[in-house]
């Protein structure tokens, strides 16, 4: 009989534990959650509140900056003196890095008699290269992102989806769009985008700019000049000439004590080649890319953030697949007047507060 009775009395004080453990976990759950919890349980809540509303596909992961930036030191020392990322991966996949504050020297210190010589071409005239004197001194006083490709098919079409083709006679339906995802996945999604108008450029990146927290804007010649020269005074990034093997232009011809080449016909997907010392790829050939600012005389005095008037011709930079090397040095200005062999990279201010 005392051993029935002992019995129950632990069977009894086991179940009170026990009650009394679950109600307090769950007591303290619902009052104090790890940021783990919260983030598996709110969006079951939002989805048990609407269940006609599928959830959310899952965010890709991002690849560690490690893995694809070439960072120089002083790009880390400026990113550390502002307390901001040195480098960054935004929502759509398009990859930037931090172009540190400096001075430079702008346009060509080749008098254009000289360019027009190692360009090797019969019908070079020197008056093409006057645009690019005189040499002289720019100061970017502040530090900004450029994107590290051109922009590409994938990420243009993720945010600018082209106009559906008028149906031939007797097809019956023509798909008004297709899925983003679909056109981002397509087999030419890491070329980079082509045939772009500076409005469409414009375009693309007030679209990009209101997804996220970020103002996205064309680079000036000043800064395209500047991020492409990225700290050497040769007419281009990697000395003074260039190879097929370094870019992609129309290796049919030579500048300088250069070599001839392939000639691809065609754009590369980007990132193809070598980036220069600041990490940025195809800033010679592959594409023209358009800048901010239109078309103005340099002087010879010192200029500090210099922007071009508000109108006259866009200026075109860097040279495409289908330019001659003399076209793809980072001093060549072109005027801009139709989008073949066009495309572009964007850049960004430095946020208020990092991301």
């Amino acid at each position: 009989m005392r051993l029935r009775i002992t019995t129950a009395f632990f069977l009894v004080a086991a179940i009170s534990i026990t009650t009394s453990v679950r109600t307090s976990w769950s007591r303290d759950a619902g009052s104090v959650r790890s940021p783990r919890a919260r983030e598996l349980s709110e969006p079951l809540a939002l989805a048990a509140a609407k269940p006609d509303k599928p959830p959310a596909a899952a965010a890709k992961p991002k690849a560690d900056i490690s893995t694809w930036a070439k960072i120089s030191p002083a790009q880390m020392a400026a990113a550390k003196k502002l307390g901001v990322p040195v480098a960054f991966e935004n929502s759509i996949g398009m990859r930037f890095v931090l172009i540190p504050p400096g001075t430079f020297m702008m346009g060509s210190k080749e008098s254009a008699a000289e360019v027009a010589r190692n360009c090797a071409m019969p019908n070079a005239g020197s008056g093409w290269f006057m645009d690019e004197h005189p040499h002289h001194k720019v100061t970017l006083t502040e530090a900004f992102y450029m994107s590290i490709h051109e922009v590409t098919q994938g990420a243009y079409k993720t945010l600018i989806t082209p106009k559906p083709k008028k149906p031939k006679r007797g097809e019956k339906t023509v798909p008004e769009k297709e899925p983003a995802e679909d056109l981002a996945k397509a087999k030419d999604a890491n070329d980079p985008a082509v045939m772009i108008s500076s409005s469409a450029a414009e375009q693309f990146c007030k679209k990009l700019g209101s997804i996220g927290k970020r103002k996205y804007t064309l680079p000036t010649e000043a800064q395209w000049e500047y991020a492409c020269r990225a700290g050497t005074e040769t007419p281009f990034s990697f000395g003074e000439t260039i190879s097929t093997d370094q870019a992609n232009y129309h290796g049919g011809y030579i500048y300088g004590k250069g070599k001839k080449g392939k000639y691809r016909e065609k754009p590369s997907p980007v990132g193809s080649f070598a980036p220069n010392a600041w990490g940025l790829y195809d800033m010679h050939g592959n594409v023209s890319e358009w800048c901010a600012d239109r078309y103005d005389k340099y002087g010879n005095e010192p200029v500090s953030d210099p922007k071009g008037p508000a109108k006259g011709d866009r200026i075109l930079r860097g040279g495409s697949w289908r330019s001659y090397p003399g076209a793809c040095r980072s001093a060549f200005r072109l005027r801009g007047a139709g989008t073949d062999g066009v495309g572009f990279r964007v850049c960004c201010a430095i946020p208020t507060k990092s991301p």
